[in-house]
């Protein structure tokens, strides 16, 4: 009797092995769909950790979720939760197939139907509205395998499917429908300029060029624009550029400084080369620089893009340049930019914007040209161009956002010390007295300034540029706001 019963408990968890492999046991895994349809799923094993910054996704505080791969298995990713339609935890153990919601969340102008559906036959599918996680008794609604409900408003949905007392993932979509008071009022994502025929390659949205990226401004409204990023298959995104086609020139180069992309050794090897990528009438080129007096001055420069030759020669590329006097480029432009490489040390991410004055600019509420002007010996020059074509820029700048992971659960709402944020404002100036075209005109002394250090707020109110756009609007204007210089003067010259 008793070899039959342990016969018996033998065959028994055979069968439970079977059903197991059956239902889907498997190794736990991150999913992340977003809004785009696009899907990237992470196994756990392969994972140093998953942050989600500002709280969980769906939370009214959280801000996105930062995917960090074991050592030298890959470069840290980020998404915004406006970007993800749903984030499911699931595997290590017997599962129920997890909902599908659809529409896969998004930014609507109108009211929306949404069908919450599950492959498992028998299933009862719960779902909430408020971003809490559903269950037997706790819903909005529930309907047998499929249900159908209307979204007046902007909601976070959460659904599972529980099947013989075993529950799914939860699934979870975004809905925004975009109201005056929405909390991402500037965000890239709601751009209404944005058409095929501005972006650089003739296709595309906000979402597949990463312009949702923190580190991207928003979008100009100038219709002759174009917009493009310089991306490697190891290390994800170079840099991106918004390009003035009417004025050929750059108007800004944003990227990122993390873990995975800073600490390379590649030497630049590579030679100036026009951008094929922007449209050819309104690209700049040798030509525009040849014999001119002024430097190719990179704006994401070589140093901060080592980590293979294929990404340190995207930054050879001159759309990724504005015309700089060497005295500047090589002086306290080159400063600073070791002063970020310092900072990028300090914090886990550090989102970057280099630009250059092309447009008006307000300084101390007088409205100036942004390409440089003077007058001297009683002769004025204005708007002057690099051979003729490129504008000079009378000023240069940086907008610099810091993230630090280990302060994000801080849990008080004051996102200073989970963020911070610095603007450096320079004046491009010229040590010699001669320069482009001298046997015209002598160009006048200019003296180096000091830089300015400001915050983001001052840098806006200067170029008209909105930096930091796609951060939730309550958590931009604390940040924006905030004078955070006694951490960026740590190993740096703020008093340059």
């Amino acid at each position: 009797m008793r070899v039959l019963f342990n016969n018996i408990i033998a065959k028994i968890a055979i069968a439970i092995a079977i059903l197991a492999t059956a239902a889907g046991a498997t190794a736990q895994t991150y999913t992340i769909t977003l809004v785009n349809g696009t899907v990237h799923t992470y196994e756990a094993s392969a994972l140093d950790s998953i942050q989600f910054v500002g709280g969980t996704f769906g939370s009214t505080t959280g801000v996105g979720v930062k995917v960090y791969p074991s050592a030298n298995s890959g470069h840290s990713v980020e998404f915004l939760y406006s970007q993800i339609s749903s984030l499911v935890i699931s595997g290590g153990a017997i599962t129920v197939d997890t909902p599908t919601i659809s529409p896969a969340g998004g930014s609507y102008t109108v009211a929306q139907s949404v069908t919450v559906a599950t492959t498992t036959a028998g299933a009862t599918v719960y779902y909430t509205t408020d971003g809490t996680t559903p269950s037997a008794s706790n819903y909005t609604g529930r309907g047998s395998t499929t249900v159908t409900f209307t979204l007046n408003s902007s909601a976070v949905v959460k659904a599972i499917a529980i099947y013989n007392g075993t529950s799914s993932a939860t699934a979870s979509a975004t809905f925004t429908i975009i109201t005056d008071d929405d909390n991402n009022a500037n965000a890239n994502w709601h751009a209404t300029t944005w058409t095929s025929n501005n972006l650089a390659s003739g296709s595309g949205t906000p979402s597949s060029y990463g312009f949702w990226r923190l580190e991207v401004p928003h979008i100009s409204s100038e219709s002759n624009t174009s917009w493009l990023q310089k991306s490697t298959s190891s290390y994800g995104v170079t840099y991106a550029i918004e390009w003035s086609n009417t004025l050929i020139a750059n108007r800004w180069t944003c990227y990122q400084f993390h873990a995975g992309n800073r600490n390379g050794s590649t030497t630049g090897s590579d030679t100036f080369k026009e951008d094929t990528e922007l449209p050819s009438a309104t690209r700049s080129k040798q030509t525009h620089y040849s014999s001119s007096g002024y430097s190719r001055g990179h704006l994401c420069p070589s140093a901060d893009r080592k980590m293979s030759s294929e990404q340190n020669a995207q930054t050879y590329r001159f759309g990724n340049m504005q015309p700089q006097w060497q005295a500047h480029n090589g002086g306290q432009w080159n400063n600073l930019e070791a002063d970020v490489r310092t900072w990028a040390g300090k914090c886990d991410t550090l989102f970057i914007v280099k630009a250059a004055t092309i447009d008006n600019i307000t300084l101390s509420g007088t409205t100036e040209s942004g390409v440089y002007s003077t007058t001297y010996n009683g002769t004025t020059y204005s708007d002057l161009k690099c051979n003729g074509t490129l504008p000079v820029p009378k000023y240069f700048y940086m907008a610099l956002l810091a993230y630090t992971k280990s302060s994000q659960d801080s849990g008080d709402g004051n996102y200073y010390g989970t963020f911070r944020a610095l603007g450096i404002w320079t004046k491009h100036y010229n040590s010699g007295t001669k320069g482009a075209d001298s046997s015209t005109h002598d160009w006048p002394v200019i003296n180096e300034e000091s830089a300015e250090y400001i915050t983001i707020d001052e840098l806006e109110a200067r170029t008209g540029i909105d930096f930091f756009c796609n951060l939730p609007d309550d958590i931009e204007v604390v940040v924006e706001a905030a004078d955070s210089k006694s951490w960026w003067s740590s190993g740096a010259s703020l008093n340059r």
